[in-house]
């Protein structure tokens, strides 16, 4: 059996950071076993699906590189098969019209719960003729299609899932749930295992939170008579308080991180958060070759940002300079990449270190190194500006300010006012490499106009 898994969207928004980890996990694992991954989009919500949140979904998961095999699935293209799939199950009495009202059903849900029962519809529509103007694709009034449940109370669904081990469930607290508003409007649970049947799934991979669908579906599978594909849920991933991560912790989009982050990073990060590997930085390459289902953790990872900078920064010291400066989009000397690679977490941040290519600005007072005068940092720049005017090398310009330190009786109150001098920030590179990066002539330039201030 040739290993196929799907990734399945819906496009009523971005792709969410927890949808590209599952995504991540299912490519891995049809890599690994010589399988295929497929994009299946689930559009059936017609008011809240839209072609540019699909496109957005698109383009996050190419610039993840998560490529996927064959053409893009839409469930709105599918409403034939979910047609004939229903029209079957009544035909063999497996599914049945029922049109109790909400009124009736709330009250069903008040009664069960006063008795201290599971909420559950146990349909009296089960063994009567009822028939719905199959013809109409409009839902009428309080009519939806039901699926048989078998009412047996001893019957167990159970399922063996890859990453949680045996999970079982009542049959009998399911009731008779509903598949579809109309022959023309199938629900979730429904259109997801006729598509599933359709493509050939072999491995449902996806989030913990589908874990009560689960049952649903078998016993939708069994009604079609088709074999039930593999389940593994995956933990989800948490907010630092430990909740759903969700837009008010911060940005959760896919598209939100690109600003920021290498996709090989973010990628690295995910995969990491929730499977054991023999290293933190691993390649798709090597990720594809350790990755196992049975290393996935149970439980839920923090969304760790400070984690996330760390495996950037990690990447963006192995840019090749080119790369790195289209994708900072600023233009440099290839000697400054270091001094700023070495320290940058995150692309955006790289206007930090405008000194290298814009004048400094900051207020004077900034000079001041400590509890030292503003007169002392001015003498410290004028021995600063002779000493640079008249050493070349590096390293000799380093042991002169050396030298300036010991003789002003403070090693800070040497660099500290060259520092701000050049950059204008309280944090930057040691201040000789970045003279050794602006050139002399500017690096004097900067110098006179840090004196002339004072």
């Amino acid at each position: 059996m040739k290993v196929k898994v799907r990734i399945a969207p819906s496009p009523t928004g971005f792709l969410h950071i927890g949808t590209a980890q599952s995504a991540l996990y299912n490519w891995l694992f049809a890599r690994k076993n010589g399988g295929t991954f497929h994009l299946r989009i689930e559009d059936t919500d017609r008011e809240r699906s839209t072609k540019e949140y699909e496109h957005s979904i698109l383009y996050a998961l190419e610039w993840l590189g998560l490529n996927w095999d064959g053409e893009v699935v839409r469930q709105s293209q599918h409403g034939i098969k979910y047609r004939k799939a229903l029209e079957r199950l009544i035909t063999e009495g497996k599914a049945f019209w029922c049109n109790h009202t909400k009124e009736e059903l709330e009250s069903e849900r008040k009664e069960q719960g006063e008795k201290k029962e599971p909420p559950r519809h146990i349909c009296s529509h089960r063994n009567n003729a009822m028939h719905y103007p199959a013809s109409s694709p409009q839902r009428i009034n309080d009519w939806v299609l039901r699926l048989a449940v078998d009412r047996d109370v001893q019957r167990k669904i159970i399922f063996d899932d890859i990453i949680r081990g045996r999970i079982e469930f009542d049959a009998s607290l399911l009731g008779d749930f509903s598949i579809a508003k109309s022959l023309d409007d199938a629900l979730y649970n429904f259109a997801v295992v006729v598509d599933d049947i359709d493509m050939g799934i072999t491995h449902v991979i996806r989030g913990e939170d589908h874990i009560s669908n689960t049952p649903k579906q078998i016993l939708i599978y069994e009604a079609l008579g088709k074999e039930i594909p593999k389940f593994a849920h995956l933990p989800l991933i948490l907010a630092p308080d430990r909740s759903k991560l969700s837009k008010r912790h911060g940005a959760v989009a896919v598209v939100d991180y690109k600003r920021d982050y290498l996709p090989e990073a973010l990628l690295n990060f995910l995969g990491a958060m929730s499977h054991t590997f023999s290293k933190e930085l691993l390649t798709k390459e090597e990720m594809i070759e350790e990755f196992e289902l049975s290393k996935v953790h149970k439980s839920g990872a923090v969304f760790n940002t400070e984690k996330l900078n760390w495996f950037n920064s990690q990447y963006i010291k192995k840019l090749e300079p080119s790369k790195f400066l289209e994708l900072a989009g600023i233009d440099v000397p290839e000697k400054a990449i270091p001094l700023i690679t070495e320290r940058l977490e995150k692309l955006s941040d790289v206007q930090n270190f405008d000194y290298f290519w814009k004048e400094p600005e900051y207020d004077k007072e900034l000079l001041k190194w400590k509890e030292f005068s503003l007169e002392e940092s001015k003498k410290s720049l004028e021995e600063s500006s002779k000493i640079l005017e008249k050493t070349e090398n590096n390293e000799a310009v380093r042991s002169a300010f050396d030298e300036l330190g010991q003789k002003l009786g403070n090693r800070g109150l040497a660099y500290w006012p060259l520092r701000v001098a050049l950059t204008g920030k309280e944090k930057s590179p040691d201040p000789i490499d970045i003279a050794f990066v602006l050139g002399k002539e500017k690096t004097l330039e900067r110098v006179k106009k840090a004196i002339r201030s004072l």
